[in-house]
């Protein structure tokens, strides 16, 4: 924002006639500016300032937007602070430019009146002498030629001498009343800019207040937003342990409820392996588990279950897929292994039962943490499968 700068420019001029015209008209005109200026950028911020209370039941998503609607506003708001900083520069540097500029009209004026003290009296010696003298001491010669030494002459020279130094003292006169009025001009014209430059610091200042409520309202947001996600998170953590218990209540009672499983048929190591694995069904899984009635894994219940039947398996669905002899898919055996991954790694292996609560597609596993040992489907999206 830059105030008018009519004024400075008037007050270099070396014509202070017209000058005296033009200041009081553009003094008001630069303070009406300012003032009119600094007050719309104000009324414009202050609404930003009377924001709702945070309440502690919303949401996280109502206090984001909040959040995003306070850092919207202080960011517009930085922007007109900056325009009432240039606005404040301005206006101070008016005052000093006035300021220096009434001091050399007042330097002006003083000179003038020196010069016309100066005048004033040498008019009055140069009477004097005149008089008392007939214009015929040193002082009067100084003003006439030395030719000129009859009377008539001398007064002719008195006349033209007193005439020149009137119209001096008048001019003189004239050059103090200009200046004096010029002077009047700025000082006016440095008070209406002092008004303005203070107009705008109390601008400035209150714009500055309103908008540290705002920052210090995004801040106080910013933690009800961090308190609400952290809560949001620990009921979503809450009703996922609750439905993982609630899925793992629901096969445990769905495997009491299924009809008594049929023996394996054989006698061979796989039904041994087979045995031994339900014997562990409601077990919990526990990672890196392979403790019958502890916990197991899923490697570490076929390890165990195998050992069980007499044959050593490495404790890794990996390690154990390359220990086993491969064998189709659509092969199987009871205590057979289907191994789940890629050829550079194979994250998960289950034992294949052939019969149970869901028929010919029934294995035994341990899943994952949360669950138990239990019945399920063959899962989908197997790798390859292999009999120890």
């Amino acid at each position: 924002m830059r105030l008018a700068e009519g004024n400075l420019a008037a007050a270099r001029r070396p014509r202070p006639a017209r000058f005296v015209g033009l200041v009081g008209r553009r003094t008001r005109r630069a303070g009406v500016a300012a003032l009119s200026t600094a007050s719309l950028l104000v009324a414009v911020i202050v609404p930003a300032a009377i924001p709702s209370t945070v309440a502690g039941a919303d949401t996280v998503g109502s206090l984001q937007q909040r959040a995003d609607v306070l850092a919207t506003q202080i960011q517009t708001d930085y922007a007109k602070l900056n325009v009432l900083d240039e606005g404040y520069n301005q206006a101070r540097l008016r005052v000093a430019s006035l300021g220096t500029a009434v001091k050399k009209a007042t330097t002006a004026i003083a000179t003038e009146a020196r010069t016309l003290a100066a005048d004033k009296a040498r008019l009055r010696t140069v009477a004097i002498d005149a008089y008392v003298n007939a214009g015929t001491s040193s002082g009067l010669s100084v003003l006439l030629s030395s030719s000129s030494k009859q009377l008539p002459m001398q007064q002719t020279y008195m006349q033209a001498a007193a005439g020149n130094l009137n119209e001096a003292e008048a001019g003189v006169t004239l050059a103090e009343h200009r200046l004096a009025g010029r002077r009047r001009a700025l000082r006016s014209d440095e008070r209406a800019a002092a008004r303005a430059e203070v107009a705008i610091a109390g601008e400035r200042a209150l714009a500055v207040r309103l908008t540290n409520e705002l920052e210090r309202q995004l801040s106080s947001v910013k933690g009800s937003l961090a308190q609400a996600v952290a809560a949001a998170e620990h009921q979503r953590q809450l009703q996922a342990e609750a439905a993982a218990q609630a899925a793992a209540l629901a096969k445990q009672q769905q495997v009491a409820a299924a009809p008594p499983t049929p023996p394996v048929a054989g006698g061979g190591s796989g039904a041994v392996a087979v045995r031994a694995a339900e014997s562990q069904l409601g077990v919990p899984y526990v990672w890196g588990g392979a403790t019958p009635g502890v916990g197991f894994d899923c490697s570490g219940l076929t390890m165990w279950a195998w050992a069980q039947a007499g044959v050593s398996l490495a404790h890794g669905a990996t390690e154990q897929y390359y220990e086993v002899q491969h064998v189709s898919l659509s092969e199987l055996r009871p205590g057979d292994l289907i191994f789940y991954g890629n050829s550079s790694y194979l994250y998960h292996v289950v034992m294949y039962v052939g019969s149970g609560p869901y028929g010919a597609d029934t294995v035994i596993q341990a899943e994952q943490t949360g669950t138990n040992v239990m019945y399920t489907p063959i899962p989908s999206g197997a790798y390859g499968a292999g009999q120890p």
